[in-house]
């Protein structure tokens, strides 16, 4: 059996309006999409308050960079604080001079991670420290604010560990595990020193 409408005079009259709305919130829904990846793209183009901060950031992973810029910016312009970024891509040996402080060199340890376990040896993570009238301020009141922030932007926070708990700390780990990352390096998948992710 076959259905067949006519829509009466009202009909005609409305459908057309729903169908126009319809496509006016679809347009709008894309446009402001396309703005959020604009507003994050543009701030790749933006300097931060530290040329310091500018230049490690230029370290990280080309993924990562735009989100990290960004919230040093909105840091300074929403929070008020200034964040400088104290450690991006660290390289494997740099890793492992860090992880042997404390053990088998001079010196406190700094890290539990040996080269390869960190998200800094691939560019995925930074630290950073809040600085007030030139100095870094280590022990702060700010962090909770400060990780928020960074969550709000896509960032896991080393303050939400529960072991180990490092309140500096800010990566993306784009779904992989450390150890996923030491293969994808391990076996050359990059480009540059940046792994692909992709």
């Amino acid at each position: 059996m076959i259905i067949k409408y006519t829509p009466n005079r009202t009909a005609k009259i409305i459908l057309p309006i729903v169908f126009i709305i319809i496509i006016v919130i679809a347009y709008k829904k894309r446009k402001s999409l396309t703005s959020l990846a604009m507003q994050s793209i543009n701030f790749l183009k933006e300097k931060t308050w530290d040329i310091i901060t500018d230049r490690r950031i230029d370290t990280l992973h080309p993924l990562v960079r735009a989100k990290a810029k960004e919230f040093i910016v909105r840091a300074e312009k929403e929070l008020g604080i200034k964040l400088r970024v104290t450690s991006a891509l660290r390289t494997w040996e740099e890793q492992t001079r860090l992880y042997n402080k404390g053990r088998s060199a001079p010196g406190n340890r700094v890290t539990n991670a040996k080269a390869g376990e960190s998200y800094h040896n691939y560019g995925l993570a930074f630290d950073v420290v809040e600085i007030k009238n030139g100095k870094a301020i280590w022990n702060n009141s700010n962090w909770e604010k400060i990780g928020e922030l960074g969550k709000s932007l896509g960032f896991e926070w080393g303050g939400d560990w529960v072991e180990l708990v490092d309140k500096p700390h800010f990566q993306m780990r784009f779904g992989k595990h450390h150890t996923e990352l030491a293969q994808l390096y391990r076996s050359r998948q990059r480009e540059g020193v940046f792994i692909k992710l992709g």
